[in-house]
């Protein structure tokens, strides 16, 4: 029996230009059939909202991006660059190099040099790899978080001062999360929170800055704060908020005092945990 599971989807971008029909009928749309997927230009769907809206609609929509960039077309530069921004898995076709600009050299591309069957063969294998891909880089391999200024993962407790500090400064850790991605066109979309057991902390949260959080009691006991919203970082951008902690009968921290927790981001491709252990020392 046929699988019903749809099949992945790939929105071409080229120059609607007789030149290219050979192209992408005996080229591009079988190497993509052949790669389990289903490709379509945009002068072959039936719509009725005008142009523009429905390539935006169809490139958010596609699993896979590929843009023929053979003559250095203005319509298909914009477009491909509006995926470039959406953060889309794009391949880029081309008959030579000369019309890769510069700053997308090192993105995958493929030269066929007017050769439909070398351009198959190896479209097929690229679609192949695309759609087997994750649909997102996962949030640990973009976002980085910091406590205190020390980066996340740490193997040893991250010392915090707490007494002797500014007053508004007191019984708070700083957490920054920062999107390290070094492309100018990937942001990252993700949701965080905290996990904690509390019956194995000296100290717990009391209440946090900037953020709306949901407080969810775990089958395990264990208490994860998730913030209310999400948030959008976009290249080498920052966020930054803090923690208020206190002890268990709501005084402030002591010296010696531990807290244990784990930061756990939620992204399209799943949650990513992060621990961390914060000790408190007193001068």
């Amino acid at each position: 029996m046929k699988s019903t599971t749809p099949k992945p989807f790939v929105f071409v971008l080229m120059p609607f230009a007789p030149e290219f029909d050979d192209v992408y009928k005996l080229g591009i749309k079988p190497a993509c059939e052949n790669a389990g997927a289903y490709a379509e230009r945009l002068d072959e769907q039936m719509f009725t909202e005008n142009m523009l809206d429905r390539i935006y609609n169809q490139i958010s929509k596609a699993d896979v991006i590929v843009s023929d960039m053979s003559g250095r077309n203005p319509n298909v530069f914009y477009e491909t660059g509006y995926a470039h921004a959406l953060g889309k898995k794009v391949i880029l076709v081309t008959k030579t190099s000369d019309d890769i600009p510069f700053d997308l050299k090192h993105y995958p591309h493929i030269i066929y040099g007017g050769r439909i069957a070398d351009l198959g063969d190896k479209l097929t294998k690229r679609i192949a790899w695309a759609i087997t891909r994750t649909d997102d880089v996962v949030a640990s391999e973009l976002v980085q978080c910091y406590i205190n200024g020390h980066r996340l993962p740490n193997s040893q407790p991250i010392d915090t001062l707490f007494e002797n500090s500014f007053l508004h400064e007191r019984n708070y850790i700083k957490v920054d999360v920062h999107n390290s991605v070094d492309r100018l066109v990937r942001t990252a979309r993700i949701k965080w929170g905290i996990l904690i057991d509390e019956d194995k902390n000296d100290l717990v949260i009391l209440s946090y800055t900037m953020e709306t959080f949901n407080r969810i009691r775990q089958p395990d006991n264990k208490t994860l704060s998730i913030a209310a919203k999400g948030m959008t970082l976009h290249p080498d951008a920052w966020k930054s908020f803090s923690i208020h902690l206190c002890r268990q009968d709501g005084t402030e921290a002591k010296s010696g005092d531990l807290f244990e927790a784990t930061i756990r981001l939620f992204s399209d491709s799943g949650a990513t945990d992060i621990p961390f252990s914060i000790r408190v020392v007193t001068v």
